[in-house]
């Protein structure tokens, strides 16, 4: 499993790269302002290390060419990032978004039962279906069939022209006295109806 993070403290608040890699003893890190820098291994703006474990603190020092410095984003916290990782896991590179203010929602609108429920029905009545499958054998054997192709299934004694999405497809061989072989195909198509409540 490869290192990950498990919470951030950065200041200033913006994308960060953060490099965790195995030293053979420690988790080692190092902070960069682009994903391309931290590929390339050029450019980082802090490093650090800390033993393997969960939820294992880091403190970074900046490096001496950093054009960006950083300091804790939360004072009341004493480190930069919280890492996981054990010896040999293999390393990563984590996308550290930065953190945003979401406004209260105050409108009564969010705070009405009735309109949460009506909304959570309509959700659901739009995201529901059935799943109806037809066996079809086919005649002749057709090698490009693949599942999920969409096959027309068109019968004028039936009046039958429908749309269907293949599910399965089998082979079968037959071999005659005279020992020619046979191939033919059958499928299992799908058709979908929407359901309401």
């Amino acid at each position: 499993m490869p290192f990950s993070i498990d919470s951030w403290n950065v200041d200033p608040n913006r994308l960060w790269f953060l490099k965790l890699s195995d030293s053979g003893s420690d988790i080692q890190c190092a902070l960069y302002l682009t994903e391309a820098d931290a590929e390339a291994d050029t450019s980082p703006q802090a490093a650090g290390s800390c033993a393997y474990g969960s939820s294992m603190e880091i403190v970074l020092t900046a490096d001496p060419g950093a054009t960006v410095q950083i300091s804790f984003f939360q004072g009341t916290q004493d480190f930069h990032f919280l890492v996981t990782g054990a010896s040999g896991d293999p390393d990563a590179i984590v996308r550290v978004a930065e953190f945003v203010e979401l406004d209260e929602i105050s409108h009564p609108i969010y705070r009405n039962a009735d309109i949460i429920t009506t909304r959570a029905k309509a959700e659901i009545d739009a995201h529901t279906h059935a799943v109806l499958s037809k066996d079809i054998a086919l005649g002749s054997h057709l090698p490009t069939l693949e599942p999920g192709d969409v096959i027309r299934l068109n019968s004028t004694r039936r009046g039958k022209n429908e749309l269907l999405q293949v599910v399965d497809h089998r082979l079968s061989a037959e071999i005659s006295e005279g020992g020619e072989m046979r191939l033919t195909s059958s499928v299992t198509a799908a058709t979908y109806l929407a359901l309401k409540r």
